[in-house]
């Protein structure tokens, strides 16, 4: 009963929101669905949002932070049905470089490969992370970073300083490099996927500390690599971006659906 109910609250939480959220939902080009890892409510939320997208009609690419760059190769044959699930979660280094359950993603995955949506790996390589911690940022030039490194808000630096609470043994100035190469990494390769795949959006599925608002994290940068980007964060709480009830029934979907091809692989 208590499972039935959960889905029940989700699927009404989600039903809520596309019938009665903001306008900007048929104009974002860029949607977050940020997570805390290891919560299933989360995890269910991306699942309906994803599915009720495309059954909307919209066209959409997927970016997961699960996945880092060097790697795209392998989702890219996975999505077309090259290699199997097994396959290019061994390919892709997930457990090594990611390491929690795959089960809570393989629902993302296996619907975008059944319906032929587009899977983008969008962390930084591991490697990159390592010479950043040991040589500091500012010493580090590579092409997966943007020309310019935005540094963190005074705003930012504070929430970030009451996560460091938590790890005391770590360095303050390592932990910020870390922190700031992430989020302007991924918010570059969202940039370059938005040129990409125009005019689809780029639906982007990472941790909850890389977009806690707007104004914050991954979608200040891209605000401040491609102005005039225009996102949304949807959250699978009260606190949601998008409660604006301007509409009183969801978009009309477009016509074409050349982002999203629904195919079958063979056995």
């Amino acid at each position: 009963m208590a499972k039935m109910l959960f889905r029940w609250s989700i699927a009404l939480m989600v039903l809520s929101l596309f019938a009665f959220g903001s306008p900007s939902l048929q104009e974002a080009e860029v949607i977050y669905l940020p997570e805390t890892h290891d919560n299933p409510k989360d995890h269910k939320f991306q699942e309906e949002v994803i599915k009720r997208l495309y059954q909307e009609g919209y066209r959409f690419v997927l970016a997961m932070e699960m996945f880092q760059q060097p790697f795209q190769k392998y989702l890219d044959d996975y999505i077309a049905c090259k290699i199997s699930e097994e396959e290019m979660l061994e390919r892709t280094e997930y457990k090594k470089r990611w390491g929690f359950p795959a089960e809570y993603y393989s629902p993302l995955w296996r619907f975008a490969k059944e319906k032929g949506i587009k899977i983008y790996a969008l962390n930084i390589p591991s490697e990159l992370v390592k010479r950043i911690s040991t040589d500091g940022l500012e010493n580090v030039k590579d092409d997966l970073l943007p020309s310019k490194v935005y540094e963190h808000t005074p705003q930012e630096k504070e929430r970030l300083r009451e996560v460091l609470k938590e790890h005391p043994k770590v360095d303050e100035k390592s932990f910020f490099d870390v922190q700031s190469a992430w989020d302007n990494g991924m918010a570059l390769r969202i940039v370059r996927i938005l040129s990409e795949n125009e005019p689809a959006k780029v639906v982007v599925i990472l941790g909850r500390g890389h977009a806690p608002d707007l104004n914050s994290g991954v979608p200040r940068i891209v605000q401040l690599l491609r102005r005039g980007t225009k996102q949304l964060i949807m959250e699978s709480s009260s606190s949601s971006q998008w409660t604006s009830p301007e509409i009183a029934h969801p978009p009309t979907p477009p016509s074409s659906q050349t982002a999203n091809r629904e195919r079958s692989c063979s056995p």
